[in-house]
């Protein structure tokens, strides 16, 4: 049988159809996007285009920009047009990633694969993903990194890159992102609009997270809207000291103290854990349960159904909670968690070898994580201590 024209474009249309609906490893993408459709049509062109000038496209902008929803949205939208696809998130803290995606590539050679590797921030990462691969010429390639000189990095290796800037939001699509999360609609609430246009005005990580924290309780009263408004605009600093304050106002204003320390720990200690085990370990304390409910509704950390049942949070997000516990004093041994492994080497050695009796002697100590290491010595203490 011979199909054209017309009937070739519906056949087309129901093969689209039919694997939209059986492909169940789309990514998940943020709600209430806007203004997307045209910022991905430029990569998208090129994702088509079987002769394209360079293999690589590097979207690059600041963090909280959206670089990922970005990324995530091509590659949903394209990812059929390839024999093979990857999305890799967090490559630089997962080395066993870092091979699978190193093996995918040799084996894959022939074929023509999709890859997108998400805040690369390391050049001898990326060097060591592509720099000797070599791949099917119509095989395509997108990275998204803080970096405007990624080019340069991938200039010395073997494949041309073009660098994609990406676009912020107008000001009409500022006030849409902010009115969604904040009301559940495009436009703000009657009375809401002046003060509403006044906050409009930051990335779309902290129109998110501002939205959603001004969506429940007192944020609902124009009192709570004025208050915010006035709070941000008395910080003189330049844009990102301002972000950095917009998300630090939406966890101080969480609802529990609880809530608010388990913000912390999961953003210090926890992330890349499964949620049920974080879950389990900080319930009695911190209400873990009902807490991690809260700050998925804040934007805070990322539902863990969408990331493979572990947490996670917006990179920005981590290091202003990490800033909060290290900023009343430079010292480790003073900090209420300390995540960094030569930290902890030096406060649990103090000098001397580790043994288990140490522990003894930290009556505050409510955690402790251990890795790649053996203990010789029982330990009975009721505390938590996992060993992996």
């Amino acid at each position: 049988m011979v199909v054209s024209g017309s009937e070739t474009a519906f056949i087309a249309d129901i093969v689209q159809r039919v694997y939209s609906e059986l492909d169940l490893k789309l990514l998940s993408t943020p709600t209430g996007l806007t203004g997307i459709e045209t910022r991905a049509e430029g990569i998208s062109s090129w994702l088509r285009s079987e002769q394209p000038d360079h293999s690589v496209v590097a979207i690059c902008g600041m963090g909280g920009s959206g670089k990922t929803t970005l990324a995530k949205y091509i590659y949903n939208l394209n990812k059929q047009n390839f024999e093979c696809s990857s999305f890799l998130e967090g490559i630089e803290n997962q080395p066993g990633e870092l091979l699978g995606l190193q093996k995918q590539l040799l084996r894959d050679k022939k074929k023509r694969v999709l890859i997108v590797i998400d805040d690369i921030d390391d050049k001898d990462t990326l060097n060591t993903l592509v720099g000797r691969k070599v791949l099917h010429t119509q095989s395509k390639i997108i990275i998204t990194t803080r970096h405007l000189s990624i080019h340069t990095w991938v200039g010395s290796i073997s494949y041309g890159c073009t660098v994609h800037k990406i676009e912020l939001l107008n000001d009409h699509e500022s006030l849409e992102l902010l009115s969604y999360h904040a009301f559940g609609c495009k436009v703000p609430m009657k009375g809401f609009k002046e003060l509403a246009i006044q906050l409009a005005k930051y990335y779309p990580l902290a129109l998110k997270v501002l939205g959603s924290s001004l969506s429940e309780g007192q944020g609902t009263r124009i009192e709570t809207w004025r208050s915010t408004v006035n709070s941000l605009n008395s910080l003189k600093a330049d844009i990102n000291i301002k972000i950095q304050g917009v998300l630090q106002k939406s966890s101080d204003t969480l609802p529990c103290e609880s809530h608010r320390e388990l913000f912390l720990h999961i953003a210090c200690l926890f992330l890349g854990e499964y949620a049920n085990d974080v879950k389990k370990i900080l319930e009695d304390d911190c209400h873990a349960e009902s807490g991690i409910v809260t700050l998925i509704n804040r934007c805070l950390v990322t539902d863990p159904r969408v990331s493979g049942n572990r947490l996670a949070m917006h990179k920005l997000l981590q290091d202003m909670a990490r800033n909060i516990v290290r900023k009343d004093s430079k010292d480790p041994a003073e900090h209420s968690r300390v995540w960094r492994d030569d930290e902890c080497k030096t406060l649990l050695r103090n000098g001397e070898a580790f043994k288990t009796s140490s522990l003894i002697k930290m009556k505050n100590l409510k955690f402790l994580h251990l890795s790649n290491v053996k203990l010789i010595q029982e330990f009975s203490r009721s505390k938590m201590v996992e060993v992996a």
